[in-house]
């Protein structure tokens, strides 16, 4: 029987400080009981969503089947007749050893919000703790479903999808069998301070577990068998009267899923168009779906269905069955479904589009061999119907050998070699068997490219052999060392005969280099293509020089600037007569040696090199020679002769100048000892 009694505010109020109570006593109570070691590891969960941060952080980017993952679920949504908000009631089913991993699931939500969660056990005391933390955290989950008024549309810049919400403090989880009474594992509640009565299992109970199996269905007991059951109101912001609107659903990682929709009561609603969207990339949620699909051009893989009723018993029903292969998880599945009140339009048959190729327009290949001629992007916009593009019969032709053929995806394949040309025919038919009219199309390889120089110069030259079956081409180029083509270095020309073009090659770095093609002209159908030509950049040694070099006393000291052509990191070495003499400093483009103490070193010139290579391992070098032969000089002081008489010095200072001079020259001439 499904729960749909609210639980008052004040009732979850009394719940909240019951358990607020316990916590306090119970780490008051183990406080004084518990040891630690220092050495015991600290493990820390990401609970919910993930990260750190509020409940409402980590529960925005998750959906209901992430926090209660269910083996199969029933959601009846009701829109109140004001379109401001639907009354939701969910009934889900958790069957075999899926049970395990929820209760391990919500074992570990519990782990920050009460004493016993995170043990590997739940227990009865806990179940009103998981009821209020997943209730909490669905309020912030996402609800998967957008509703928008007025002209059908599939999104676009500036507009998200994902605006309906659940309503604060609005959801109720419950549940039924978490802690089974007949669990094979079952015991009393070890956790202090435990409540009278109070029993627990264990997340995963022994391998020896056969959910059993003895038990009679009918009883109704398993412990391999769980239920939750959600009441919840939805918040809908943008609906005014329900006569136009789109309902877009993101189905992705769902399976077994049944959505039963009930709109308010009009007899002129009905199902206008109904997609399929499918390789989302479910990894990341955009905000503002750019990229969005044109309508109708949609290729689903069936894994959704829908069944829509609008009658005077039943009013107006929409039941949608989304059902993703696990298989298939992670996989990305956008549904939209276009309601409206107007009138069936009239089935004419489908059109040509202002996007479409002309008649005798030219598509070229920059590739030889077995090719994707036309993707289904394109010729989706080639189209007019009232009905999706998707569900139309589009045909391609050749009378040549060409293979011409549609993949799967419906996008169109052909054999295409330079200068074999081939023309094709196309037209698209409707259910009625109603055409939009047949255009031929010229397939072929225009231009062959080709170089002579394998290292990049500037200008570089290309070679261009033209097809000269072919009209003049506006052809646009560049180089390049990454997808994204800047268009500020593109340049263009005109060709109608064979060519050797010279391209700028400024701003390249070492390393390899590619050359962006694009093909342009008067009913010529765009293309574009990166070729890998084996065109290397190599690298220029740095450039450096000597700014400043001298002597202090005696010490040597040089500094300089330094550039490097390629923008790359430069590093430096100093050697002396071949030596490794000690590290240069770097600050910015400026270099500078060490302090060199030349008079530890050998009278006479010796040798300083300067080297400075770039992750290329180009170098560059300067050499100085050094003679440090004035270190070696000795100046000897002439001993001072003086008469015998008065105002002579004192007998004997002669002798102490005589010494001193020695001792000075000594110390010169050993100083390099």
């Amino acid at each position: 029987m499904l729960v749909s009694r609210v639980v008052k505010f004040g009732e979850k109020r009394r719940r909240a400080l019951i358990i607020a109570a316990l916590i306090v006593l119970t780490v008051t109570i183990s406080s004084e009981k518990s040891y630690s070691s220092l050495e015991d590891e600290v493990i820390v969960f990401d609970q919910l969503g993930g990260g750190g941060g509020s409940l409402e952080e980590r529960c925005s980017s998750i959906t209901f089947e992430d926090i209660l993952p269910y083996t199969h679920a029933h959601f009846d949504i009701v829109v109140d007749d004001d379109w401001d908000s639907a009354e939701v009631k969910a009934r889900a089913w958790i069957n075999g050893t899926s049970v395990d991993l929820l209760r391990e699931k919500l074992d570990l939500y519990l782990e920050e919000l009460y004493p016993s969660g995170g043990d590997g056990w739940i227990s009865t005391d806990e179940k009103s703790a998981v009821e209020a933390v997943a209730s909490e955290c669905v309020e912030y989950a996402m609800t998967r479903i957008g509703l928008r008024e007025s002209t059908p549309h599939r999104g676009g810049v500036g507009l998200d999808w994902k605006n309906a919400t659940w309503q604060d403090s609005g959801v109720v989880i419950e549940e039924w069998n978490l802690v089974p009474s007949n669990h094979a594992d079952i015991r009393d509640c070890t956790a202090i301070g435990s409540s009278n009565g109070c029993v627990e299992v264990p997340v995963f109970p022994n391998s020896e577990r056969d959910c059993n199996t003895l038990i009679q269905t009918s009883e109704g007991v398993d412990e391999c068998r769980l239920e939750l059951w959600m009441n919840a109101t939805m918040i809908i912001p943008s609906i005014e009267d329900g006569e136009q609107f789109t309902m877009a659903f993101n189905a992705s990682n769902m399976t077994n899923a049944v959505l039963d929709f009930t709109f308010p009561s009009n007899p002129d609603l009905r199902l206008d168009m109904w997609e399929e969207c499918e390789g989302r990339d479910v990894e990341f949620e955009p905000s503002t779906h750019e990229d969005a699909p044109l309508r109708g051009t949609c290729i689903g893989d069936g894994s959704s269905s829908y069944i829509f009723d609008n009658t005077e018993d039943e009013g107006v029903k929409f039941i949608l069955m989304p059902h993703r292969s696990t298989d298939l998880w992670p996989s990305g599945e956008d549904l939209f479904i276009d309601f409206t009140t107007a009138p069936i339009p009239i089935n004419n048959p489908p059109s040509w589009s202002e996007n479409a190729p002309l008649n005798g327009a030219w598509f070229p290949s920059l590739e030889s061999g077995e090719i994707i001629w036309a993707d289904w992007d394109r010729i989706s916009s080639w189209f007019n119907d009232e009905k999706p593009i998707s569900q139309l019969q589009i045909d391609c032709n050749s009378e040549t050998s060409a293979n011409i053929y549609q993949l799967s995806d419906k996008s169109f394949s052909g054999t295409i070699n330079y200068g074999q040309d081939i023309q094709v025919e196309c037209e698209a038919v409707d259910d009625l068997g109603q055409s939009s009219g047949i255009r031929t199309w010229n397939l072929g390889v225009p231009i062959s490219i080709t170089t002579t120089s394998e290292i990049l110069i500037n200008p570089h030259p290309v070679n261009i052999q033209f097809n000269g079956n072919w009209p003049e081409l506006i052809l646009e180029y560049t180089f390049t060392q990454q997808q994204n083509i800047n268009s500020a270095n593109i340049e263009s020309l005109t060709i109608s005969s064979n060519q050797t073009i010279l391209i700028n090659s400024n701003g390249m770095i070492p390393g390899l280099v590619d050359l962006w093609v694009g093909i342009n002209g008067n009913n010529i159908y765009h293309t574009e293509k990166i070729f890998s030509l084996d065109i290397t950049k190599e690298s220029s040694p740095p450039m450096i020089s000597v700014t400043e070099y001298g002597w202090e006393i005696d010490i040597w000291q040089a500094q300089g600037q330094f550039s490097d052509p390629d923008g790359e990191d430069v590093e430096f070495s100093l050697s002396i007569d071949g030596l490794s003499a000690g590290s240069i400093s770097v600050s910015g483009n400026s270099w500078s040696t060490p302090m060199i103490n030349f008079g530890l070193w050998d009278e006479g010139e010796h040798e300083v090199k300067i080297i400075g290579c770039d992750i290329s391992s180009k170098c560059n070098e300067v050499l100085l020679m050094v003679n440090n032969s004035h270190l070696f000089e000795s100046d000897l002081v002439e001993p001072v002769v003086s008469d015998e008489g008065p105002g002579s010095l004192l007998p004997g200072f002669s002798m102490f100048l005589t010494l001193l001079s020695l001792t000075v020259g000594l110390i010169y001439s050993t100083r390099r000892d």
